[in-house]
C-alpha cells in the first residue's frame, strides 16, 4: 500500500514525476489503461456488492452494467483508439508560405495533473470514466470519491493502490471539507460531477489557480411526447429511464410534457410500465433503495410540498404492498399531474422515482418552456413528426439529446458527453475527453524561403501594399 502523503505533497510528487518523465508516448499510456482493465476485472464482483452495501440495496446486475462494464468498454475504447487519437493533426498552411514550404500542424500534450471529483450515485464508473480519458491524455491524476458511498471509496483507494504507483494516480478520502480543499489544489485540470451548486462552488476555487474546469452538472431533464406515438412503447421506455437507480441519474427524464388528450392514457401507460419492471417494490432486490436518509428525506419533501400545494400524485404501487417506506428507503414511484412552476418539482432537480408531467396543447409552448428556463443536461424527444423533431434538434441547446428513448446516449462512448450553461461545462468519453483533457498545441514551421518569409515586414513594399488590396477588395 502507498504511504499516505497529504494533497499537496501529493500534487507535488505527481508533477516532479510528470516532468521528470517527459512526454508519454503510446505504450505508458496503454500500460496504465492496462491495468485499469486488469483492475477492473479483477474487482468486478467487490465493486458490485460494495455499492450495494452503500445504497442499502442496489441490484447487482445494475452496478456491473453500469459501473464496471460501461467504465471496462470505455477502456477498451481508448486502448484500441489512443495510438490514433495522438497522432499529430496537420492543417493546410497560408499561402504562399504552404508552397515554399511552411507548415502548420496542431499536437496534442498532456496538460498534466488532473483532479477528479466523483459523485455516489454510480460511484466507481463516474470517477474512473473520467480517468479513462486522463491516462490516454498522458496526464497523472487525483482522485476525490464521494463520502456519501463511504466503502466504495474506500475500496476505490485499495483499487487504485495495488494497481498505480501515487506518482500516476492516487485517491484522496475525506468529506466535504476535503473536497473543498482539493479543488483549491493548483492542478493543470479539474473534473466535478455533482450538482449545480456545489459545482459553482469548485468552479471559485478552480478560478483562483486560473484552473481549467470540466462540470458535469444535472438540472431539470426534460421529455417531450408528441401526439403520435405508440404509449405503451413510450411508457416502457421512459420508465426503464426514470427507475434505473430509481431515478438517481443526472439524465433521468426529470419532467415530461404530453398532449392534453393524452394525459390520462399516459399515465395508465406508465403504470403498466413499471408493474412490468418491478411487479413489487418492498422486498424486490432490483428496486433501488434511496442512497441515504438526508436523500430520502429530500424525497418526502417534494411529495409533501406537492401534497400541500393540491397537486394530483398518482402513486405506482404494483403489488398493493403495505409497507413504510422510509424503513428500507424504498420510495414508490409517483407521477405528480401539471404543477405549477412554483411548486418544489419543478424548482428542484428530482434525482429520485418522481415524475412530474405537465400537459399542453400546442408543442410550441413547450419549445418556449424549455428555452426559457436552464439548459437542461439531457433533452427527449418521442415522436414521428419531422418537422417537430428538426425544432428540438435545432433550437433547443441541451447538453445531449435522445430521440424515442431516455438516458441511452450516455452510454455510448463514441458520443461526447457534457451539459451546457447550468447543467455544465466541457465534456469527455472516447475521442472528446481525450482531447477535453490534452492540450491542443499550434505548431508553425516557417518556410526557408527568405523572400516569403519576409514578405510582411517593414518597409512595407508595393507588392505587399498590392496583395492587402487585392485580398479585402475581393469576394
Amino acid at each position: 500500500m502507498p504511504v499516505k502523503v497529504n494533497m499537496q505533497e501529493l500534487l507535488s510528487l505527481q508533477r516532479k514525476s510528470f516532468s521528470g518523465a517527459g512526454y508519454p508516448e503510446v505504450d505508458s499510456r496503454i500500460d496504465r489503461l492496462d491495468r485499469l482493465l486488469t483492475m477492473l476485472k479483477k474487482y468486478d464482483s467487490q465493486i458490485c456488492e460494495t455499492i450495494s452495501e452503500d445504497f442499502g440495496g442496489r441490484a447487482f446486475e445494475l452496478s456491473r452494467l453500469a459501473d464496471v462494464f460501461l467504465t471496462v468498454e470505455q477502456v477498451k475504447h481508448a486502448i484500441t483508439n489512443v495510438s490514433e487519437w495522438m497522432k499529430t493533426e496537420q492543417r493546410p498552411p497560408p499561402l504562399p508560405a504552404g508552397d515554399a514550404g511552411a507548415t502548420t500542424e496542431i499536437r496534442s500534450m498532456p496538460k498534466g495533473i488532473v483532479g477528479i471529483i466523483g459523485p455516489w450515485n454510480f460511484p466507481v464508473h463516474l470517477i474512473l470514466g473520467p480517468l479513462v480519458c486522463v491516462l490516454a491524455a498522458g496526464n497523472r491524476a487525483m482522485l476525490k470519491p464521494s463520502e456519501i458511498t463511504p466503502k466504495t471509496a474506500l475500496l476505490i483507494d485499495e483499487m487504485i493502490g495495488e494497481f498505480f504507483d501515487p506518482t500516476e494516480v492516487a485517491v484522496v478520502l475525506g468529506g466535504a471539507k476535503v473536497s473543498e480543499e482539493f479543488s483549491q489544489l493548483p492542478f493543470d485540470h479539474l473534473m466535478f460531477t455533482g450538482s449545480t451548486t456545489v459545482g459553482r462552488h469548485v468552479m471559485r476555487a478552480a478560478a483562483e489557480n486560473l484552473t481549467p474546469v470540466t462540470l458535469e452538472l444535472g438540472g431539470k431533464s426534460p421529455v417531450v411526447i408528441d401526439k403520435d406515438v405508440d404509449l405503451s412503447i413510450v411508457a416502457a421506455r421512459i420508465m426503464a429511464g426514470k427507475l434505473f437507480n430509481t431515478g438517481q441519474v443526472c439524465v433521468s427524464p426529470d419532467y415530461a410534457f404530453v398532449p392534453d388528450e393524452l394525459l390520462r392514457p399516459l399515465i395508465a401507460e406508465l403504470e403498466k410500465a413499471t408493474s412490468t419492471l418491478f411487479p413489487s417494490i418492498a422486498d424486490n432486490p432490483e428496486y433501488t433503495a434511496i442512497v441515504n436518509e438526508n436523500h430520502f428525506r429530500r424525497l418526502q419533501h417534494l411529495i409533501s410540498d406537492a401534497t400541500a400545494a393540491g397537486i394530483e400524485t398518482i402513486t405506482f404501487n404494483p403489488a398493493d404492498e403495505d409497507y413504510e417506506e422510509a424503513a428500507n428507503r424504498k420510495l414508490l414511484p409517483r407521477v405528480l399531474l401539471d404543477p405549477p412552476d412554483d411548486s418544489a418539482v419543478m424548482r428542484e432537480e428530482i434525482f429520485g422515482p418522481l415524475l412530474p408531467i405537465k400537459s399542453y396543447k400546442q408543442i410550441d409552448e413547450v419549445a418556449r418552456y424549455i428555452n426559457a428556463h436552464d439548459r437542461p443536461l439531457a433533452l427527449y424527444y418521442f415522436g414521428n413528426n419531422e418537422q417537430h423533431r428538426t425544432q428540438f434538434l435545432n433550437d433547443i441547446v441541451a447538453g445531449g439529446m435522445a430521440v424515442n428513448d431516455v438516458v441511452i446516449h450516455v452510454t455510448c462512448h463514441q458520443l461526447p458527453f457534457g451539459g451546457t450553461g447550468a447543467s455544465g461545462m466541457g465534456r469527455y468519453h472516447g475521442i472528446d475527453g481525450f482531447r477535453e483533457f490534452s492540450h491542443l498545441k499550434a505548431v508553425y514551421t516557417q518556410t526557408p524561403v527568405e523572400e516569403i518569409a519576409g514578405f510582411m515586414r517593414p518597409p512595407y513594399s508595393d507588392a505587399m501594399r498590392g496583395l492587402l488590396q487585392q485580398q479585402i477588395s475581393e469576394g
